[in-house]
């Protein structure tokens, strides 16, 4: 989960372990969450908002309106009880 905040995204969008350790969650086809200002994160390592496909990423959810905590968490929790988004994972990783 990466929360909303603007220093906190800032930061992180310049620790590179921060955004190996996101990059390796997504190639992991891992639920990521990010609220407000936090995806800025996600844009950071780079991770595709589509799948390979074309199709939009169940997995990767981002919640421009950080106070609406309800939906994001109930939609986070619907994904991650999918356990892992196999439709991301590809050979070799796209990122």
């Amino acid at each position: 989960v990466l929360f909303d905040g603007e220093a906190a995204a800032d930061t992180l969008s310049r620790a590179g372990q921060a955004l190996e350790g996101l990059k390796d969650q997504y190639r992991h086809c891992k639920t990521i969450l990010a609220l407000g200002t936090g995806a800025r994160v996600i844009d950071a390592a780079g991770l595709p908002a589509e799948l390979p496909d074309g199709g939009a990423d169940p997995g990767l959810m981002r919640f421009e309106d950080a106070t609406d905590t309800d939906t994001a968490v109930a939609a986070f929790a619907a994904a991650l009880a999918q356990h892992r988004h196999w439709q991301r994972e590809t050979d070799p990783p796209r990122i």
